[in-house]
C-alpha cells in the first residue's frame, strides 16, 4: 500500500488481510511503500508478477483526481489501475471550530460571503479529494475559499479546533470523535445518507446541495495484464474478507462503509468516481507539478 504504517488506510488494509488470510487460503503480508502519494506504490505493482503474489489497496483518487493534478504521471491510469474488488466507501465533511458562531451550512455560506477575507479552509494535502472539495463549497456558495494546506489530517484538526483556520474538510472518519467531544463542529456530510458517526450531522443532498454527494472508493487492484483466473479469484476472496463481520466492525469505527465487488462494478466505480472529480480538477487550474 502506499501509505505509512498506523495511519487510518494502514489499519484498513491490515483488517483486510487478516481476513484474507482465511478467504486466500495463504498468508497475506502488508507491505507500506509510502511517498510520492501513493505513485511508489503503483511502480511496485506495475512490476510485480501477474500471478497474483502482489496487490495493492488503490485509492480512487489515483485514477479519478491525480491524472488532471499531475502534468506528468509515472503511469496510465486507465491501462496500469487494475481494480477487482471494491473494499470500502467513505464519505468527507466539513467542519467549523466549535467557537465558531456559525452552526449551519446555511449560516457558513452567509458568513464566507460577508467575510470572504477570512474564507479559508484547511484540508490534508494539496491535490487530494478533501482540497478540491473544499474549493467545490466555495464555488457552489459564490465566494472562493482560500485553502490552507497541512500535512495529514492530524494537524490540521488541531488547527481547526484551535479556531487558527476557518474551517476544514476531511473525512467522516477523522472529525467524529473532535465532533462528539465537542472541538469543533460538522455542518454536512459527502454521502447520500447520515453518517452511523454522525447521525446529527445532515447530508449535503438534505441541503439541497446534491452536487456535493460523493464518497472515497478504496479498491483491491492486481497489476496489468493478470489472467482472468487470477483476478476472479481476489475478486472473490476481498468480497468475501470485506463482508467479513470482523472487518465490518473495525472499519465502521473509522467511518468507513464496508462494500466488496466484482472486477466490472470496481471498474465502473473507479470510473464514475473519475466522471465526478475531472470537471472539478480542470475548474480549479491546479496543478501539483
Amino acid at each position: 500500500m502506499g501509505f505509512s504504517a498506523g495511519g487510518t488506510l494502514d489499519v484498513v488494509t491490515r483488517a483486510l488481510a487478516d481476513q484474507l488470510d482465511d478467504s486466500l487460503h495463504r498468508a497475506v503480508v502488508v507491505e507500506n511503500k509510502p511517498g510520492a502519494g501513493g505513485k511508489i506504490a503503483i511502480d511496485a505493482m506495475r512490476a510485480a508478477p501477474t500471478d497474483g503474489s502482489v496487490a495493492m489497496l488503490c485509492p480512487d483518487f489515483l485514477a479519478s483526481i491525480y491524472p488532471f493534478v499531475f502534468n506528468k504521471l509515472n503511469y496510465d491510469p486507465q491501462r496500469d489501475i487494475l481494480p477487482v474488488s471494491t473494499v470500502v466507501e467513505f464519505a468527507m465533511a466539513l467542519a467549523v471550530p466549535s467557537s465558531s458562531p456559525v452552526k449551519t451550512f446555511g449560516e457558513y455560506a452567509q458568513w464566507v460571503r460577508a467575510h470572504p477575507e477570512g474564507a479559508n479552509f484547511g484540508h490534508a494535502a494539496s491535490g487530494g479529494p478533501t482540497h478540491f472539495l473544499g474549493l467545490q463549497i466555495g464555488k457552489i456558495i459564490g465566494t472562493p475559499l482560500q485553502d490552507v494546506p497541512f500535512q495529514g489530517a492530524a494537524p490540521m484538526i488541531v488547527n481547526l479546533a484551535g479556531a487558527n483556520i476557518a474551517a476544514g474538510t476531511s473525512t467522516v472518519g477523522d472529525f467524529a470523535q473532535h465532533h462528539e467531544a465537542g472541538k469543533l463542529r460538522v455542518l454536512a456530510v459527502t454521502s447520500a445518507q447520515r453518517s452511523a458517526l454522525l447521525p446529527d450531522v445532515p447530508t449535503f443532498s438534505e441541503l439541497g446541495r446534491k452536487e456535493l454527494t460523493t464518497v472515497g472508493v478504496l479498491a483491491i487492484c492486481l497489476a496489468p495484464g493478470t489472467p482472468a483466473p487470477v483476478i476472479a479469484e481476489w475478486s472473490d476472496a476481498v468480497r468475501r474478507a470485506a463482508a467479513a463481520d470482523q472487518f465490518a466492525k473495525k472499519i465502521r469505527t473509522l467511518g468507513f462503509v464496508n462494500t466488496g465487488s466484482s472486477p466490472a462494478d470496481a471498474r465502473a466505480r473507479f470510473g464514475e468516481m473519475r466522471a465526478f472529480w475531472e470537471p472539478v480538477v480542470r475548474a480549479s487550474d491546479f496543478k501539483a507539478d
